[in-house]
């Protein structure tokens, strides 16, 4: 331990951070990746929480749970690298003569735990690439979209519909598109198809989608939820996603248009579209009064959000040093 500090004083500042730099990410990619696991087997006991709550409110918290292990992350990093604000959570050890809250010193002091670093970056450099292709993917596709549609005039008397883009296609569709700029587009196939009524309804379910930006929302839930198990995943996106067009339903209502008639232009559209039967079902039952169900508090959905933050902040921050050395030293 003496010769590495000898031997780290004698490097140039740039080269000194490297060893705190390969650490940092090895108690990111554990702390991440543990908290990633807990809060996707927790799941289900969220879901019964939130049963009853507003879609407002679920839609909230959903997202607000995806970034948890982010947010722990953070804090037990800040936590390990800064040991001397940790407290009662500091695990006592020692490194020969050094018994006092310390910084982790595990990638200078173990090969293995040097390679597991450089592989962590290279995952780390792996998703941001593919991250960047996802972006410009998506560009692209949207320029396509724009290059293949004209500027949409609104049928019948609905000058006070939303802009749109106006797409020839014999397919019934209509989506909202683009994460920093989105916009709305209409086939026109789904165009003649309805009257100047449902159409309005429609573009103004799709404008609720614009100005929410649920778009950007999904894709942050879809990244910040990568490392969770697959079932819990493909739970958690489906029912933000459902949380979504449930408001943009109610934003359609608010708008002075009868929850029966948006209903019975849901049920009309499912056949054609590529609504899924449950959720299209759900969005049905939210609109008839007779089946509507009393919403509730998400207070217990808030009082686990934060009993999981303080609890797994407290465990890693307690047992991540001694782990880190148990492995690798």
């Amino acid at each position: 331990m003496t010769s590495q500090k000898a031997a780290a004083q004698t490097m140039t500042p740039e080269l000194a951070m490297i060893p705190e730099l390969a650490d940092i990410l090895l108690a990111s990619a554990f702390s991440l990746t543990a908290s990633s696991v807990l809060v996707a087997l927790l799941f289900p006991l969220l879901q019964k929480t939130l049963r009853n709550s507003r879609p407002q409110q679920q839609s909230r918290l959903l997202m607000l749970y995806a970034l948890l292990p982010w947010v722990v992350t953070f804090w037990v990093v800040f936590l390990l690298m800064n040991p001397e604000l940790t407290g009662a959570l500091h695990s006592a050890h020692c490194h020969g003569q050094l018994c006092g809250p310390h910084v982790p010193d595990v990638s200078s002091s173990s090969l293995t735990g040097a390679v597991l670093a450089g592989v962590v970056s290279a995952l780390l450099l792996f998703a941001l690439l593919l991250f960047n292709h996802q972006l410009r993917r998506g560009r692209q596709r949207l320029a396509s979209v724009d290059l293949l549609s004209t500027a949409g005039n609104p049928s019948g008397n609905s000058s006070a519909a939303p802009d749109f883009r106006l797409i020839h296609s014999q397919l019934p569709l209509a989506w909202c598109a683009g994460l920093w700029r989105p916009r709305i587009y209409l086939s026109s196939a789904l165009q003649q198809q309805l009257t100047p009524q449902q159409s309005a309804m429609v573009l103004l379910h799709e404008y609720c989608h614009l100005i929410r930006r649920d778009n950007l929302r999904k894709f942050l839930l879809h990244w910040a939820s990568l490392l969770w198990l697959p079932k819990a995943r493909k739970a958690l996106q489906e029912q933000f996603a459902l949380n979504c067009e449930l408001q943009c339903d109610a934003y359609v209502t608010s708008q002075g248009y009868a929850p029966e008639e948006l209903a019975a232009l849901l049920q009309q559209l499912q056949p054609q579209t590529d609504m899924a039967t449950q959720a299209s079902g759900v969005r049905i039952q939210a609109l008839l009064p007779e089946k509507q169900i009393t919403t509730c508090s998400s207070a217990d959905g808030w009082l686990l959000l934060v009993l999981l933050l303080c609890a797994q902040v407290a465990l890693f921050s307690h047992w991540l040093h001694p782990l880190l050395d148990t492995l690798f030293l």
